[in-house]
Parts: C-alpha cells; sequence; structure tokens
C-alpha cells in the first residue's frame, strides 16, 4: 500500500518531459558549443587569420540560454510533485492554496509557452548552418576531395555566405586577414574543419528538437495540473462534508446505544 501511494505522488508527465529538456539541454549546449570553437579558432582565426565576433557572442548566449531552460524544468519538475497525488492534497488543501497553486500554474503555462515559442525560433536558425554544412560539403567533394593539389583551381569566398571581415572594424581601418581561400592545402584544411563541425550542427538541431518538444509536453502536463488544483476545492469541500456527515452518524449512533441502555 504504502508502495502504491508513493509511486502515486511520481508526476511521470513531467518526469518524462524534464529528462526530454535534460537531454536536449546537454545535446544542444555541448555540440553547439564544440561546433562554434572549430569554426572560430580552426576556421575564422587560423585559415582566414580574422575574428567573427557576433559568432562569439552567439556561442555565450546559446550556453546561458540552455542553462537558464534546465534551471526552469527543474522548476516544473518540483511544481508536477507538488501537484500530484497525496502531496497536492496537502499542499493545495485551503483556498488561498489553491488560488496561489492556480496562479503558479497559469504563469508556468505563459512563460513555458512563451519559451517554445523561442525555441522553435532557435530551431528554425538552426537549420541555417546545417545547410551551409550541405552546401559546402557538396563543395568539397566536388572541387576539392579526389583531386590532385596542382588541379585544384576552386576559390572560397566567404562574402558569398554573408560573412565579411571589415564588418567589426571602423570605417577606414584595414581589416586583418582575408576573404578567400585559394590554395589547395587551405581548402582542404577547411574542408575537413567543416566535415568535423557540421554532424555536430545536425546533433545541436536534434537537440533543439528535443528542448521544443520537452516544452510541449510540460505545457500538457501544466494543463493537466490546473484542472486538478482546480477541483481540489470542490474535492476538499465533499470530504469535509462527508466527514460531517459521518460524524453525525456517529454521534447519533451513540447516543441512541447510551439511550437504549439507560432503558
Amino acid at each position: 500500500m504504502a508502495c502504491k501511494v508513493k509511486i502515486g505522488g511520481i508526476p511521470f508527465g513531467s518526469l518524462i518531459a524534464a529528462i526530454i529538456v535534460f537531454v536536449g539541454v546537454a545535446v544542444f549546449c555541448g555540440t553547439l558549443y564544440k561546433a562554434l570553437n572549430i569554426i572560430l579558432r580552426n576556421v575564422m582565426e587560423d585559415l582566414f587569420g580574422f575574428k567573427v565576433s557576433w559568432l562569439e557572442v552567439i556561442q555565450v548566449v546559446f550556453i546561458v540560454i540552455a542553462l537558464v531552460m534546465a534551471a526552469f524544468a527543474i522548476l516544473l519538475l518540483v511544481f508536477g510533485f507538488l501537484a500530484t497525488g497525496a502531496t497536492r492534497k496537502n499542499v493545495y488543501s485551503g483556498a488561498k492554496c489553491i488560488m496561489g497553486g492556480r496562479v503558479s500554474a497559469i504563469f508556468f503555462m505563459m512563460t513555458t509557452y512563451i519559451l517554445n515559442l523561442a525555441w522553435i525560433f532557435i530551431l528554425s536558425i538552426g537549420v541555417v548552418p546545417v545547410i551551409l554544412y550541405v552546401a559546402i560539403n557538396s563543395i568539397c567533394s566536388n572541387e576539392v576531395y579526389g583531386r590532385n593539389p596542382d588541379s585544384i583551381h576552386y576559390k572560397f569566398e566567404l562574402k558569398n555566405y554573408g560573412i565579411f571581415r571589415n564588418s567589426s572594424y571602423a570605417f577606414g581601418i584595414s581589416p586583418p586577414g582575408t576573404e578567400t581561400l585559394t590554395e589547395s592545402q587551405d581548402l582542404k584544411r577547411m574542408c575537413d574543419r567543416v566535415g568535423e563541425a557540421g554532424p555536430l550542427f545536425c546533433v545541436a538541431y536534434a537537440g533543439a528538437l528535443l528542448m521544443v518538444l520537452g516544452m510541449v509536453h510540460f505545457m500538457i502536463c501544466l494543463a493537466a495540473n490546473y484542472t486538478r488544483i482546480c477541483i481540489s476545492k470542490e474535492l476538499t469541500e465533499y470530504r469535509d462534508a462527508v466527514d460531517m456527515e459521518e460524524l453525525e452518524l456517529h454521534s447519533n449512533m451513540v447516543d441512541k446505544m447510551g439511550s437504549q441502555g439507560r432503558l
């Protein structure tokens, strides 16, 4: 019996959603950081000779967002425990507690909905590096790999992909580095590094997809918890009425038995 009570107090829906979010955060955070690090250090700085500051900012921002999402998933999981089984009866029993639980559920649902929209936006942005990886990998397969160094005459230009080395410098200042690669060795090195970072971007995209699925799952669980908390007041009043009726019946029976004993 005690085992059933303990199992009944576990919010399996919220627990599954939290696991999905945690896995998505770990996959997205780890793979995206590694992939951007390869592009920034091994490609942009080593081969092209300049830094892309906005990519470095994106690298930090996405990591912060992922950590915040992990903390928010923990909050939602705690709320799921509070709104499940016997714990709900103990926590949300009074009128003020029920109202506080309803307000908390609405707040978490709205926040989860907004964050889910944000992750859908991130998911749509994550398509860009995947498409670039496919395009550059196709160029490498046809123009670089499988050819002798002397027969490689391809000219790779960053401006074709919307990246300019003078975007981070004031007007009139000559920025370092170059925007083109023509040497066969540099092209092969670039293709090798893109081949390393591309699959990581694909896995990061899968992690963002898991985040969206986890947020949707959390919204479903929060809606169910909100319904349970709303009916807690009616259930509490019903239990109190049943207890009062049983107490009155017991008192009447005791009084009746006492009167019969005196006779």
